[in-house]
């Protein structure tokens, strides 16, 4: 079990797992790793509570960065991308000095990613960064 005591979720073809980083890969140490396909109808049944469960563990124990996996992640469709701007927006609207920032892992031979991450780290410049690649 990692430190947020966060059960992985599987749902239809998306797998998401937090799990703790083994030391110096985070200096919070959280990884937050999605993988497969978001193609549901909606995401934001599943998903959202899921992200949002995520943001409260680190609201709570005060953890300031979390790196987020995506270089396996295929498939998300814009129902999908809406689910994670709306958690990306929850720790945006933290109280300054509260708040975490995202890193993103991300895979450059998977097309929405190089088109999208761009786009979410503009309208998240305070929040979203980049892993080295």
């Amino acid at each position: 079990m990692n430190k947020l005591n966060i059960e992985p979720l599987q749902v239809e073809k998306a797998s998401l797992v937090i799990r703790d980083n083994k030391e110096g890969e985070n200096e919070d140490g959280i990884l937050l790793i999605i993988s497969g396909e978001i193609d549901m109808r909606d995401p934001s049944v599943a998903i959202l509570p899921y992200l949002l469960n995520i943001h409260d563990a680190l609201i709570a124990h005060e953890i300031k960065t979390i790196s987020v996996d995506f270089s396996n992640l295929n498939y998300v469709n814009s129902s999908g991308i809406k689910t994670m701007i709306s958690w990306l927006m929850k720790s945006k609207d933290v109280q300054s000095g509260k708040g975490y920032k995202v890193k993103i892992i991300r895979n450059g031979d998977i097309a929405w990613q190089e088109s999208t991450f761009p786009v979410i780290q503009k309208l998240f410049p305070d929040v979203v960064t980049f892993a080295e690649e």
